[in-house]
This record gives structure tokens, C-alpha cells and sequence, in this order.
């Protein structure tokens, strides 16, 4: 939905991601056959970046611990069994931390975790705007998910095929029955801590196959 919104930066993902798919040498017709180099696929500046802020911005999750010991927290006394629970939208709408002039914590903005190298020959680099402790999607410490990597590679393969080879165009946004929308997607409130937050809106799009 994020690129759709953005013909611009559509074609930037799309250019990107291109330079990662090699010609076959065991193509055997006109058409061009192409794979993709996986690896090289995930260090990419802008598609990482991409990836970063989606899951900043449409993941929930409430962190869970048990107090092993009392502990008093701003003033409250914490009993030993007690549950605290840390909900990740806090720290990841943190202004202080996740704020950029002209782009606030709380929207989507595509280069917010790319830094320019500053040498003879300016290279882009992805990097994140926060800390470990400000960014926590697949949780934290000891229960943090052993698969985030394997879902990483897999959310970063999807995207980037879906980009290089289709043309995706913005129609209009719907409910989900289909009747137009007088507004935008937004993260349905009532699946906060789920997870993977849906949007409370459909997106109605065009899809063009490239090649």
C-alpha cells in the first residue's frame, strides 16, 4: 500500500532492486530469463529501509515479562510474580528518537533508515534511525523469534518480485465490502498487540505485468 500511494517511489524500489537480478546463461528463448541474487537482494539501502518502517509502523506486539524481584518503577511498586507488559507502539512512535525534519515518527517515510556515506564517491547505506531498544517487531531477549531472519529474506523476496515485476497502480481506497472510502487506510485499532497490524481500509489497484 505504502508504494502504491507513491509512483515515485515505486520506480525507486523497482530500480534498486533490478541491479539484483542476473541474466540466466541456460535461457533458451528471445525472452529474457531472469534470477534473482538473493543475497545482494538484502543488503539493498532503500528496500531495507523499506522493510524497516513497515514493520515500525504495522507491527504491535506487547512485550511481556514476569517481575522476578520487587521493583518500584516512576513511583509504583512492582510484587515479585507480577506481569509488566511493554507495548512496542511507544517506542516505535518515539518522536525523540524516530523524528526526522519534515517526517514524523508517526508516518510512513521510505529513506528514514538510509545514511549517505560521505567519501570521494557518495555511496547510500542502510542504517537504523533507532536503537535495539527502540525497535523490537520480533520481540526481545530470550523470547525474541528464532525466525526472524527466514521471515525477513521471505518479506523482502515477496516484495521485490512483486515491484520488479509488476506495475502496481493506485485506483482508489474501499471498505471492505467494496463501497469507496472517504479516507485513507490506518492501522485497525481494534488488532493492536496482534502482531501484524491490518489496515482498516482496502487499497483497489491496477496491476500491469512488466515481463
Amino acid at each position: 500500500m505504502e508504494l502504491a500511494k507513491d509512483p515515485a517511489l515505486l520506480k525507486a524500489v523497482r530500480q534498486e532492486v533490478m541491479t539484483v537480478y542476473l541474466t540466466d546463461p541456460k535461457k533458451t528463448t528471445q525472452k529474457p530469463t531472469t534470477i534473482m541474487d538473493a543475497r545482494t537482494l538484502a543488503s539493498l539501502p532503500l528496500l531495507q529501509s523499506v522493510y524497516a518502517e513497515l514493520l515500525r509502523l504495522h507491527v504491535s506486539i506487547n512485550i511481556t515479562r514476569e517481575i522476578m524481584a520487587p521493583i518500584v518503577v516512576q513511583g509504583h511498586c512492582l510484587e515479585k510474580g507480577a506481569l509488566l507488559q511493554a507495548p512496542t507502539d511507544i517506542a516505535h512512535l518515539d518522536e525523540e528518537v524516530w523524528h526526522a525534519e519534515g517526517h514524523p515518527a508517526s508516518e510512513f517515510w521510505a529513506a528514514r533508515h538510509i545514511k549517505d556515506t560521505e567519501t570521494a564517491a557518495a555511496t547510500r547505506h542502510f542504517a537504523m534511525a533507532g536503537g535495539p531498544n527502540s525497535f523490537f517487531p520480533y520481540g526481545g531477549g530470550v523470547s525474541m523469534c528464532p525466525g526472524r531472519f527466514f521471515a525477513k529474506q521471505e518479506i523482502i523476496i515477496t516484495l521485490a518480485m512483486l515491484v520488479a515485476k509488476f506495475d502496481v497502480e493506485f485506483v482508489e481506497w474501499t471498505m471492505a465490502d467494496g463501497r469507496p472510502s472517504d479516507r485513507p487506510a490506518r492501522n485497525d485499532a481494534t488488532r493492536t498487540g496482534s502482531v501484524g497490524v491490518p489496515p482498516d481500509r482496502d487499497m483497489k489497484v491496477r496491476l500491469k505485468r512488466l515481463w
